[in-house]
């Protein structure tokens, strides 16, 4: 037996074959009944819809077979993935690479093979629509056609599945959206106008101090409005595509540094301390922009849950090949439930030490961003006097 070589592009390829969302997935009944017509036409008992995956075969769809998958290095459609047209094994125990495969000597007893690359709009291979007998065969020309054309439409489907899934996703992230907007920014606007309206009408009559308190009190809910439409503005630029990532050698030291003067005000209104351990060597690849919102979010993060007084620390080190930038803070931590939904989705809004509202998005931009720079987001599960939270993203050295 000779297994097939990787593909030229392979992690391309991989990548685009987790582009669907298809992988173990539910049967579907336009799948199964262009599986069911390639056998019918082709006059074989077994037809398969093939996805290659790193070690695996699996099969989204299948007429004539149990089996959801096999090893990809005794899978035939690891060959097929490597041609331009139909791959075609007339008689197995004829073919050195085929004769003494397990899926030939043994169930299912393959004689005959033909297999037509699932070919992504991006032009990756990322399977087949094979057919298979038990006895040898050849396709003639009209069968390969169709063979050609059903895989085309194979693809056809994955697309268009993938696109209805974006759209309930859009649907369900744009109502998650209007609650934010609805809930969330008109508390901190009402307290800007109640208190704008306030000082307007007595500012002659009230003590300095109570101005003072006032004054803060504007600027606190006008921080809070900023937070949450620029984390609205980094959302949809990312829904829509907007973010070009440049992915380049950078020191992270400056932009925790920018991170910090931007939130400088937040910071003076509860008092709270700050340190940063400062590291000239720590030195990722990354890009700017999505890694300073990454900061401003953390930050934010860590003021909101952390009561008045309190500390917050920034550190960067090496740990193998990454960079990990930590935030710690000493405030209430993240609550159990939610902790399972971090970096992964929008999840629910707590309140913070001040009654600040919780944005949702922050931490669930933080993570899809990471992800965008071959990074990833963690949460220190032995830290208990509060939360540290931790950027893991490639080191440069």
């Amino acid at each position: 037996m000779i297994s097939a070589a990787l593909h030229p592009q392979e992690t391309e390829r991989l990548e685009e074959l987790l582009r669907y969302e298809v992988l173990d997935s539910d049967d579907e009944k336009a799948l199964d009944e262009l599986t069911q017509l390639a056998s019918v036409i082709c006059g074989t008992p077994i037809s398969l819809i093939s996805l290659v995956d790193r070690d695996r075969q699996w099969f989204k769809s299948r007429v004539g077979l149990d089996a959801p998958e096999t090893s990809r290095d005794i899978a035939f459609c690891s060959h097929a993935i490597l041609q331009d047209q139909v791959f075609e094994v007339p008689d197995t125990l004829e073919d050195d690479r085929f004769s003494d495969n397990p899926l030939v000597t043994g169930a299912p007893d393959i004689r005959f093979y033909a297999g037509a690359p699932l070919v992504s709009k991006n032009g990756m291979p990322i399977g087949t629509l094979c057919v298979i007998d038990t006895e040898p065969k050849k396709l003639d020309e009209k069968q390969q056609l169709a063979l050609n054309i059903l895989a085309k439409q194979v693809i056809s489907q994955l697309e268009l599945r993938l696109h209805n899934r974006y759209l309930q996703r859009m649907q369900k992230n744009q109502q998650q959206i209007f609650a934010v907007i609805s809930h969330d920014l008109r508390s901190p606007f009402n307290g800007i106008l109640g208190l704008s309206r306030l000082l307007q009408n007595k500012v002659d009559t009230l003590k300095p101090e109570r101005v003072v308190q006032m004054a803060n009190g504007i600027l606190e809910s006008s921080l809070k409005v900023y937070q949450l439409l620029d984390e609205i503005l980094q959302w949809s630029r990312s829904q829509l595509g907007a973010i070009q990532v440049e992915l380049k050698a950078t020191s992270l030291d400056p932009l925790i540094i920018e991170s910090l003067d931007l939130m400088s005000d937040s910071l003076t209104l509860k008092n709270l301390k700050v340190t940063h351990d400062k590291n000239v060597n720590a030195i990722a690849i990354l890009d700017s922009n999505l890694t300073k919102t990454i900061i401003r979010n953390l930050l934010a993060n860590a003021i909101k849950f952390t009561q008045d007084n309190g500390s917050i620390h920034i550190e960067t080190k090496f740990v193998g090949s990454e960079v990990r930038l930590i935030v710690t803070d000493t405030g209430d931590g993240i609550p159990l439930k939610l902790i399972n939904e971090l970096f992964n989705g929008s999840v629910a809004s707590n309140l913070g030490t001040q009654g600040e509202a919780g944005y949702g998005l922050g931490l669930s931009l933080c993570g899809e961003f990471a992800r965008k720079q071959k990074g990833y987001l963690s949460l220190d599960d032995d830290y208990k006097d509060g939360a540290r939270l931790i950027l893991n993203i490639p080191s440069a050295s």
